[in-house]
């Protein structure tokens, strides 16, 4: 063959090379790749774009992946480091760019309406990923959870930063790390109430540097940043993603996020399982408030929320029972035995003849594999501002005698005593109480 057909050929193999490369893949150019979330509970990685391909891998619900290109209803990402595989492209959603949250306590809601249901709040200065907009509202993956919020309190990234501000910790205790990931070694500890200096951010996560002259990454979730402060230095966000490719994604029902390859935030609780016992129910009431709140009405009242707040750090939580149904002491204990729960949690209100106890308090049976679980309780349970705390105790109860799962019982509030009895029942209780048994998961489990 002649010397010039030969580069001829040449040239058009490296013309087709080029079309052929995928939009939005991280190449030479440093152009940020687009994320592809798994949605499922489990997904096999393949070598091809099909079920007949050999599986390489599995990936997980919340994990996000470098995205090469979509193929015939399957989604090239990037599993390692310059090692890409197939899976099914109705098991991914698409993150298209970065955006910064301008009101405290954003609600993020399950459908793009005020009627939605509220699944979270976000933080001011929180950055999360963009997915879609659909009118004024945007759907997030916000701190592990895909919700909608109002647009008008979303900033682009590239427009908006909080380098150098001020921040406050709202957690009782949080790690400081070499890196902003949940895997990287800790430098330190940071308590409430502590001020720090953040100088960089990364989705779900800031770089800070408190005056004890501790610095290293902290989860953003857990910093409060104060407002009025002038920013100085802008983010620089992702390219957006192609509008075909999101439609050829389609719709999505994933409610967990981990960024693993740009070090965003990492659900605490993923992989855990919680088993929530509403105490009593069906014919067995439990006690009755001197108003005729029922004991086992309220408990199912803050199972159902703890319920949501404990899903969006990552967990698989287990209800023993459903709506007001009975269900046996030892049903209860074996559902905990069947889900190989992490951690199994009883909720109670207490009754006792003195009208004037008040309070909550922790029980555990086992010191050695109950006894921490409980302690996680103490601090968050002890800011409650509406009702004291009246500690950790041993506690004889079948829940937690025959149960080999790291089991607590809470006793949330006193019915027999008329003020905490119209306390617990107010929405404001129910809120306050299931984010700080939340917490107490959360760093039971950090």
């Amino acid at each position: 063959m002649r010397r010039g057909t030969w580069l001829a050929l040449l040239f058009c193999l490296l013309w087709l090379a080029a079309a052929a490369w995928p939009v939005g893949a991280k190449g030479e150019s440093g152009k940020t790749a687009q994320l592809a979330v798994v949605t499922a509970d489990r997904v096999n990685i393949r070598q091809g774009p099909g079920v007949p391909y050999r599986p390489l891998a599995n990936v997980h619900r919340g994990e996000a992946y470098r995205l090469m290109k979509v193929k015939d209803g399957w989604a090239n990402i990037e599993w390692k480091p310059n090692r890409t595989g197939w899976i099914a492209a109705r098991y991914v959603a698409l993150a298209k760019e970065m955006a910064v949250v301008q009101e405290n306590r954003l609600r993020l809601r399950q459908e793009p309406s005020r009627d939605g249901r509220i699944i979270g709040h976000l933080a001011w200065g929180e950055t999360v990923w963009v997915i879609k907009e659909d009118g004024e509202w945007t759907e997030v993956i916000a701190d592990g959870t895909i919700g909608w919020v109002s647009s008008a309190y979303l900033t682009a990234a590239r427009e908006s930063s909080i380098s150098h501000q001020t921040g406050i910790v709202t957690a009782s205790s949080l790690n400081v790390r070499a890196e902003p990931s949940l895997k990287a070694a800790r430098v330190g500890r940071l308590v409430l109430g502590d001020e720090v200096e953040i100088v960089e951010t990364n989705p779900g996560w800031y770089k800070i540097a408190a005056r004890t002259g501790l610095d290293g990454w902290v989860a953003s979730a857990y910093v409060q940043v104060k407002s009025g402060q002038a920013n100085e230095k802008k983010a620089e966000a992702p390219q957006s993603a192609d509008r075909s490719l999101l439609s050829a994604f389609g719709q999505s029902g994933s409610r967990r996020y981990v960024d693993s390859w740009t070090r965003g935030p990492v659900q605490v609780l993923t992989g855990k399982t919680i088993v929530l016992d509403a105490g009593h129910g069906g014919k067995d009431g439990g006690t009755q408030s001197v108003g005729g709140a029922m004991e086992k009405t309220l408990t199912m009242e803050t199972a159902g929320r703890l319920k949501e707040k404990l899903e969006a750090y990552g967990a698989r939580v287990v209800l023993t029972r459903e709506g007001d149904a009975y269900v046996s002491l030892p049903e209860r204990v074996d559902i905990a035995r069947l889900h190989r729960a992490d951690a199994f949690i009883s909720l109670h209100y207490d009754s006792v003849a003195d009208r004037q106890v008040s309070g909550v308090t922790v029980y555990y049976y086992d010191r050695f594999a109950d006894y921490g679980l409980a302690q996680s309780f103490e601090d968050p349970l002890s800011r409650l501002a509406a009702l004291p705390f009246r500690g950790v105790a041993f506690g004889d109860y079948y829940v937690l005698r025959e149960n080999d799962r790291p089991s607590v019982l809470l006793e949330l509030g006193y019915l027999s005593n008329r003020s905490d009895a119209a306390t617990v029942a107010t929405d404001d209780y129910q809120e306050a109480v299931t984010t700080a048994i939340a917490d107490a998961v959360r760093h039971y489990f950090e």
